[in-house]
């Protein structure tokens, strides 16, 4: 099967997710057909089908005022992916998420705090002090 081919900015409505129910609460999805993806810098990656996500990585008592799921699923499926292989520094990846959610909400408030938080706190997950 093809890979969905997606060019920086554009939000691709439909995304080839699988839900994966690991346990009660849980929120983890497979891409189960492979991303061709452009990047802003103009490189593209090929995110793998079965590659897996937890999409936006908000705490559940926070997903009132930042929800895990919108139209910017896109951004933080890159910025998983970014995190996971480390072909690019944790500074591009961070700043990439927020390039992408911004260019998909047309906002700038939600992907600014969500970069900011990211920048502060992603060096956990980067470093592998915790794990999603």
């Amino acid at each position: 099967m093809k890979s969905i081919k997606i060019n920086f900015g554009e939000n691709p409505h439909v995304l080839p997710l699988d839900f994966l129910p690991y346990s009660k609460g849980s929120k983890w999805f497979s891409v189960y057909r492979s991303l061709d993806v452009e990047l802003s810098n103009g490189d593209r990656i090929i995110i793998p089908a079965g590659f897996e996500t937890d999409l936006a990585s908000v705490p559940k008592f926070l997903w009132s005022f930042f929800p895990p799921f919108g139209d910017d699923l896109i951004a933080y499926i890159i910025h998983d992916y970014l995190y996971g292989t480390k072909f690019y520094d944790r500074k591009f990846s961070d700043k990439e998420m927020y390039l992408w959610a911004k260019a998909i909400r047309k906002d700038h408030i939600d992907p600014y705090l969500r970069y900011v938080t990211v920048r502060m706190f992603g060096s956990l997950v980067w470093d592998d002090v915790i794990k999603l």
